[in-house]
């Protein structure tokens, strides 16, 4: 049977835990988090030996030891994980040309009028699960539905290695016994209300003995819950196709309120895009930051530098200001990213020589050792 619509979705598994396994396979099966060192850190990712302890992405490096006191500790390692993202992305844009990069490791595809190529979708779900494990050595989840949403929620409940295949027509089955917790929009304090009241499950939204005080409560938000609930999602797969430009993307596990969770992952983005620039010869004439609720709702902010920049601590201040301009107090975020645009050749007029030299040397080290082991200053580091 043809499918009116067909979308796929990719997930790598951990995937920055997982590259640290593929740089020491000694890590394999252990509980291992990438993250910061000190207490006050942040865990970035976990594997799944280490989530079977709750520790996940987002949590005080401390609160992640005391969860799981064998926790092996792995600094970040941004080249390499840049370096894969641009491994998957050859191969999926050969296989799938129609494809949206939501972040580093997330990816939507829109395989409609690959049918005839691919009738069986199981079969087109293995072929990228495949391509993807020969290019990198990473495992991926992937899951083909009508929309996006059902196919992202069918990757979540297959997690790690899974495939999945959400028939048309079968949506709404599907979702049913789902935690409302899974529907995009319905964040940790919305789901633990509509527990309270009875509405455990995806399904229990379009129970008509739940309407008066869902809508009562929420508005016409419900509305939108139940057409996901539904599984009626018209959301395209948008291909980026801005040109002469850098940028850096990533889904959170668990969605985050904390503005200064964000504001250190954006800074982490403009430290290996910054360093990309120099390494390139190049200089950014204007930047964007994005952010994405839990509604699914993306929000940008896109503004010009003074002049061309490639250097941290002179970028900094404007694209800090841009988020905090951006960020709505007590919203809950599931994606943050950053791009810099209008790009240019640098000219040695950007920096004083010694500076120059002086970047220039450190630039070197960061390809060599990573930008864990040196940073630049002006930019301090909690």
């Amino acid at each position: 049977m043809r499918w009116s619509r067909q979308i796929l979705f990719g997930d790598v598994d951990a995937m920055f835990a997982s590259a640290a396994v593929l740089s020491d396979p000694s890590l394999m099966g252990k509980p291992v988090a990438v993250g910061g060192s000190s207490p006050r850190g942040i865990i970035a990712a976990a594997s799944y030996a280490a989530r079977s302890f709750g520790v996940h992405s987002a949590i005080p490096t401390g609160e992640a030891q005391c969860l799981c006191p064998h926790l092996i500790l792995v600094p970040p390692d941004r080249p390499l994980y840049q370096r894969l993202h641009e491994q998957m992305q050859a191969v999926i844009s050969r296989l799938l040309p129609v494809t949206e990069w939501t972040s580093i490791d997330e990816f939507y595809v829109e395989t409609t009028d690959m049918q005839s190529l691919y009738p069986d979708p199981y079969r087109l779900g293995r072929c990228a699960k495949e391509a993807i494990f020969e290019a990198t050595g990473l495992r991926c989840t992937v899951a083909l539905a009508t929309g996006k949403i059902v196919a992202k929620v069918a990757a979540d409940a297959h997690k790690p290695d899974g495939l999945a295949v959400i028939e048309p027509g079968t949506e709404a089955s599907f979702l049913a016994a789902r935690p409302v917790r899974d529907l995009p929009g319905i964040g940790p304090k919305s789901a633990a209300m509509l527990n309270s009241l009875g509405v455990q499950c995806v399904g229990d939204l379009l129970d008509p003995q739940h309407e008066p005080f869902l809508r009562q409560r929420w508005g016409n938000r419900v509305v939108t819950w139940q057409e996901l609930a539904r599984g009626i999602d018209h959301d395209p797969v948008v291909v980026d196709r801005e040109s002469k430009s850098l940028g850096h993307a990533t889904t959170f596990e668990y969605d985050t309120s904390d503005l200064a969770f964000l504001e250190q992952t954006i800074r982490s983005f403009l430290g290996t895009l910054a360093h990309d620039l120099r390494v390139q010869g190049l200089a950014a004439g204007s930047f964007t930051v994005k952010l994405k609720d839990t509604t699914f709702r993306l929000t940008t902010r896109q503004q010009q530098f003074r002049q061309p920049l490639n250097y941290d601590p002179t970028m900094w201040p404007a694209i800090r200001s841009a988020l905090h301009s951006l960020a709505i107090p007590h919203t809950n975020y599931r994606l943050v990213g950053l791009s810099l645009s209008s790009l240019l050749p640098a000219t040695e007029s950007l920096f004083a020589q010694r500076q120059t030299q002086a970047v220039a040397a450190l630039d070197g080290l960061i390809e060599r050792y990573g930008n864990r082991i040196v940073r630049l200053g002006g930019i301090p580091e909690e």
